[in-house]
């Protein structure tokens, strides 16, 4: 099987990251920001990767000031948007370099959160199959600042590291299977 045609492909194509208002509008508890965030970035965990997220993660980044404290032990959805960005991105890049990303962007955290999604499933799509329905040029992330320029290509960077391994996870598995063959 080629890797164009395996399933690796389908999940990034069918790929959707929840918007800000997909995200719960009520207050959450830990673990159930957890469990948002897990089933949210699911498709780029590995098999001998532990989880995404832990609740010792999530009260560092609070300490570190990366993201504001819960109100009352209870998460907004403004948390959690900024929980999913800081997740996907950590594998690319530093808290301190994520934390100046934040606070740096010139956005409302519910448009600065569409954005990213929206060039995170952009980014993706082209780096796994060289094609984007760039159409589409709603929540788009113009590279009209330094801030931007960072964000899109930090996000190509993890869209990249992405390929890579579902790469060699593709390659592992398909000689497996030829061993088994043999």
């Amino acid at each position: 099987m080629d890797f164009k045609d395996s399933h690796y492909i389908k999940e990034i194509l069918d790929f959707h990251l929840p918007r800000f208002d997909e995200l719960p509008n009520i207050d959450l508890y830990m673990d159930q920001v957890l469990i948002i965030i897990e089933n949210s970035l699911s498709i780029f965990s590995s098999e001998n990767e532990e989880n995404i997220i832990t609740k010792s993660m999530i009260n560092n980044y609070v300490k570190q000031n990366v993201i504001e404290k819960p109100f009352k032990k209870r998460y907004k959805r403004f948390h959690v948007s900024y929980l999913i960005i800081i997740s996907t991105l950590k594998r690319v890049l530093s808290i301190s370099e994520i934390s100046k990303i934040i606070n740096n962007q010139d956005y409302e955290v519910e448009e600065f959160y569409n954005m990213f999604c929206y060039e995170l499933e952009r980014s993706l799509k082209y780096t796994f199959v060289g094609e984007v329905d760039c159409d589409n040029t709603e929540n788009k992330l113009i590279e009209d600042n330094i801030h931007n320029k960072i964000l899109v290509a930090s996000i190509r960077a993890f869209s990249n590291k992405v390929y890579v391994q579902k790469l060699i996870e593709f390659n592992e598995k398909e000689q497996k299977e030829t061993l088994f063959k043999e």
